[in-house]
């Protein structure tokens, strides 16, 4: 019987694949317990619609990622800190980038942010920001004496 996997089945498959399993699998455990349904051409066509809509939102979503990216790459981020002969008074962490690049009108969630060395000294710094699922940017921050 072929069958619609609802959930990624491990030895299966992923969600949405249709695959044939023996009719006992598909009607005693698998369509019971909602992990899967008949492949009828009801459901074959309900599953391409959905489908379509999300490949239609995920096309949506990386061109809006790739707009933040064209925003972040016109902008000159400084952040200013607190220092003492070059060193800083702590460090420069995700969530200062974060407000940083938010004052431009980029919102950019903390975690999506990366630093690959901590950031404790004046000067340019690289960065990494995560705009979408395999979508990265790498940016150049400058770090600055705040001046009293």
């Amino acid at each position: 019987m072929k069958v619609i996997l609802l959930e990624t089945i491990k030895k299966l498959g992923n969600k949405g694949d249709i695959v044939e399993v023996s009719d006992g699998q598909a009607k005693n455990f698998l369509i019971p317990k909602k992990m899967a349904e008949e492949a009828n051409s009801k459901n074959i066509n309900f599953l391409n619609q959905r489908n379509k809509s999300i490949e239609k939102k995920e096309g949506q979503l990386l061109n809006d990622a790739k707009i933040i990216e064209k925003k972040i790459n016109d902008i000159a981020i400084f952040i200013k800190a607190k220092e003492n002969n070059g060193k800083l008074f702590g460090s420069i962490t995700n969530s200062k980038i974060s407000s940083e690049l938010n004052k431009y009108g980029i919102k950019i969630e903390k975690k999506n942010i990366e630093i690959k060395t901590q950031i404790t000294s004046l000067g340019k710094h690289e960065i990494r920001i995560k705009l979408y699922k395999n979508f990265y940017v790498k940016k150049q921050i400058e770090v600055i004496k705040e001046s009293n």
